[in-house]
């Protein structure tokens, strides 16, 4: 390559290094230097040199050896220094029109995720644009194959079949846009994060009730209804201490049934409770989800004025809304960022309670055949399967109900929980996981003692 034919950056950056090279060989023969030692030397003195145009030359001795080596092979020329990565003569640049074609493309809804979790890829959005082509379209920035073969080759005459797309798969992959905008169009919010920055919240540094988290669940398992007999999904909404992890308050209640009064009261339930109340010279922070139950407007208006700035509410964003214009509004759903200590609670709450009987399972498709507690594709959903768990627990529940209106006792044993018995054997695994310290934070991996006779030790808080 001719160094006239090269940008002014370029041809500044191959005359300078061919002038550090001729001056490195004559020291190196008159010092005696090495070559190591003198290109560390001559690194550190041309290292973020302004090349014409505004560019900076980098230069480690590393990258120096690789092109003293490259020079000296090539006959000690500025020109061996030229890089040769600019397009054939023969291609023409891609249109901005194409550009801005592709990206849309590489970013448009899939569909859903593949087993490998990949989007759009370059030879899929190179084969819709060449099948266009091929059918006479006019793509943006370029026209039908006609028009853009007849403005390339002007001197040939036009073919009877059109031509081969005239990039290839690496020149659509260079412009298709950063990866993250591109899963966030395929696939959604979840997948884009890992390719976005991220903010690593330190818990460990928060000091005693200075957030406070709430969240609801889904419990995998089912109970029987103490009123009416039947078979039912439990919702379990909680409150966090995040600092220490402890759950302060809770309510369980039938899927659907939990209210803001609900949430209204288990807050201030939570907020007195032994040991816990709200920060001492620095505002409590709570963190509720849009999307799920959250405090209402009144309630935080009271807690927030007061407590005189004490308390601060705050509710996450939503995930949702119209991704593209043109595409369909996505459904919204409460954005759950700031929530990793719930959530990991939440996951671990199900293996807790796995000793537990009547469990369904995380979706229908995980449920036990023998459960039978209603398929939501039937027509019937709350009617559970004959012959299966579900319906003899029903028989038999509503068989003691039955027996109680008439004064009887029947002294029967369900092959499923009710639900105060459920809530009784939560209430137990909150108080184990509160009595948990195999965390790391500050202080709770500790056993406060005292001496409560001589030579008699006993433990006086378990926080």
């Amino acid at each position: 390559m001719k160094i006239h034919d090269t940008s002014s950056w370029q041809r500044d950056r191959a005359t300078r290094l061919h002038e550090a090279f001729v001056t490195l060989e004559r020291s190196m023969v008159m010092e005696s230097a090495g070559l190591v030692e003198s290109l560390t030397a001559l690194a550190a003195r041309i290292d973020g040199t302004t090349l014409a145009g505004g560019r900076v030359l980098r230069a480690t001795w590393r990258t120096l050896r690789t092109l003293y080596y490259r020079w000296r092979d090539g006959g000690r020329k500025a020109t061996a220094l030229i890089t040769n990565y600019a397009s054939p003569s023969h291609i023409k640049r891609l249109p901005d029109g194409m550009v801005a074609e592709i990206k849309r493309l590489a970013t448009t809804k899939t569909g859903g995720r593949d087993k490998h979790q990949n989007g759009i890829e370059a030879p899929a959005i190179r084969k819709q644009l060449q099948d266009r082509w091929w059918k006479g379209e006019s793509l943006p920035g370029l026209g039908t194959w006609q028009e853009w073969f007849s403005l390339t080759y002007p001197a040939l005459a036009l073919p009877c079949n059109p031509p081969e797309f005239p990039w290839s798969n690496k020149t659509i992959l260079r412009k298709m846009g950063p990866k993250a905008l591109r899963r966030m169009g395929n696939i959604g919010h979840a997948s884009a994060l890992k390719h976005m920055p991220t903010m690593k919240r330190d818990y460990s540094k928060l000091r005693k009730c200075e957030l406070y988290t709430l969240d609801d669940v889904k419990l995998d398992l089912v109970a029987l209804c103490e009123l009416t007999g039947k078979v039912i999904d439990m919702t379990l909404y909680v409150l966090m201490e995040v600092a220490s992890r402890s759950i302060v308050s809770f309510t369980l209640k039938p899927k659907n049934a939990i209210r803001a009064e609900d949430v209204d009261e288990m807050l201030a339930h939570g907020l007195q409770a032994d040991g816990f109340g709200i920060g001492v010279d620095y505002p409590t922070h709570i963190w509720f989800e849009r999307g799920t139950i959250a405090c209402s407007e009144a309630a935080q208006r009271v807690l927030e004025a007061g407590s005189e700035g004490g308390i601060v509410i705050h509710r996450t964003s939503m995930d949702g809304g119209v991704s593209w214009i043109g595409c369909a509004a996505d459904k919204a759903s409460g954005h759950s960022a700031g929530k990793a200590a719930i959530e990991s609670f939440n996951r671990n709450l199900h293996r807790y309670l796995l000793h537990l009987p009547g469990q369904r399972g995380n979706n229908y498709g995980n449920m036990p055949a023998n459960l039978g507690a209603g398929d939501p594709m039937a027509k019937d959903a709350s009617k559970s399967e004959r012959g299966t768990l579900a319906a003899d627990a029903e028989k038999l529940a509503q068989f003691k109900l039955t027996a109680a209106l008439l004064g009887q006792s029947a002294d029967i044993k369900l092959p499923l929980l009710t639900t105060s018995q459920l809530q009784q054997e939560v209430r137990v695994v909150m108080q184990q996981h509160n009595s948990r310290r195999g965390h790391s934070f500050q202080g709770f991996h500790y056993d406060t003692e005292a001496e409560v006779a001589p030579g008699v030790w006993q433990i006086v808080s378990t926080r």
